[in-house]
């Protein structure tokens, strides 16, 4: 036989050279199984990142919320977001983008944020101190119990 640089046939190759080529080769449910698990690890990160957000770029962000919501966490008819915990800011910018909650304004603003964008501004506005006045809080001293009303129902 002349030597051209292919492979002989199959035929030609003997059990033993086919054998030890199906060795090398992955079995078809662990290239998938792999890809899934490196898939569900970039997820995991990915998700984790989101999840501690970027206070500058919220910062940077937040020019459009505080026009309507205190920087100083006073409450003037419009819910203070200063201070509030990352995961209930998210969810409640989350919700409002899915047209979940009930606030035309507050829907149209969040449908301009991505879910990096809304942990951002969750992060700038949850590590924000909330001033002490008397107009943060209702009778019983309790912000977060007067202001979920405000805020749209689910």
């Amino acid at each position: 036989m002349a030597t051209t640089g292919r492979a002989p046939p199959r035929a030609a190759r003997g059990t033993r050279a086919i054998r030890a080529a199906q060795a090398m080769r992955p079995a078809r449910g662990v290239s998938a199984a792999l890809r899934a698990a490196v898939a569900g690890v970039a997820l995991c990160v990915a998700a984790g990142a989101a999840a501690a957000g970027d206070r500058e770029l919220g910062e940077y962000l937040s020019s459009e919320c505080v026009t309507c919501h205190q920087l100083s966490g006073r409450f003037d008819g419009i819910p203070s977001i200063v201070g509030r915990a990352e995961p209930e800011l998210i969810e409640a910018l989350t919700e409002y983008r899915g047209k979940i909650r009930d606030n035309q304004v507050m829907r149209a603003i969040a449908a301009k944020f991505n879910d990096e964008e809304i942990a951002a501004l969750a992060s700038y506005f949850g590590s924000l101190e909330q001033e002490k006045d008397e107009r943060n809080t209702d009778r019983t001293g309790d912000v977060r119990a007067f202001t979920s009303t405000m805020e749209g129902k689910k």
